[in-house]
């Protein structure tokens, strides 16, 4: 049963190669840009290859969630520019591309997190705020930033259907975005069960049960019966 269920976006992930052909995981690259002060540069790439990527593949009609580490980004007028530019070259549409904030890299300044957001909202681009319930930073930065779109922590949607506290959590937070119209995506979604319970209360739905990461994008679910 696919419930009508079809592909609405993607999200892009990069990955590196080392000098013998073993792919390099995006954690150990900008771990390398960071002790080398290239961070600015890396995280420029990574968005730039994203935007020539999806339209190349052909993408230009769905959602495409590109990650941003939000501390490369001193000036969003003046570090965002080349990104536009490559938008309205590659004729993607701003209103979808949604630039996902990455919280592995810690921001103390919150006003400027608030600056930048506020900037790509300006240039019709939408943001997403990632892993919202997996500790008190999420919920103040979702209180704080004010997404368009959230995706709730997979710590919580893993073995949700069988765990009356996840799925509590669950509840409060889409009740929470809908009456605030932020969308909610549950994303590591790996069994039927879990889609079960999720599938009506959340606006979309990621995860391994649908497709694994790849080089091409799927054009069609996966293993749904």
């Amino acid at each position: 049963m696919d419930r009508g269920l079809s592909i609405v976006g993607y999200e892009c992930l990069i990955r590196g190669l080392n000098e013998d052909g073993r792919i390099l995981p995006p954690s150990y690259m900008f771990k390398c840009a960071e002790n080398t002060d290239t961070v600015f540069y890396l995280d420029r790439l990574c968005r730039e290859m994203a935007i020539k990527s999806s339209s190349e593949k052909g993408l230009n009609d769905r959602l495409i969630f590109i990650n941003f580490v939000p501390t490369s980004i001193y000036n969003p007028e003046m570090c965002l520019h080349s990104t536009i530019e490559m938008v309205n070259a590659y004729g993607l549409n701003p209103e979808n591309i949604v630039f996902e904030v990455v919280e592995s890299h810690k921001v103390d300044d919150l006003k400027h997190l608030i600056r930048i957001l506020d900037y790509q909202r300006e240039k019709g681009f939408k943001v997403a705020l990632d892993d919202v319930g997996a500790g008190f930073s999420g919920l103040v930065n979702l209180v704080n930033l004010r997404p368009d779109i959230i995706k709730i922590d997979k710590e919580i949607v893993r073995g949700i259907n069988g765990d009356n506290l996840k799925q509590g959590i669950a509840r409060a937070l889409t009740d929470m975005c809908n009456k605030n119209g932020i969308r909610t995506i549950a994303e590591g979604i790996e069994t039927y069960g879990e889609l079960e319970f999720l599938i009506d209360k959340v606006d979309y739905l990621q995860g391994f049960l649908f497709a694994q990461p790849s080089e091409e994008p799927p054009k069609r679910l996966r293993g749904l019966r």
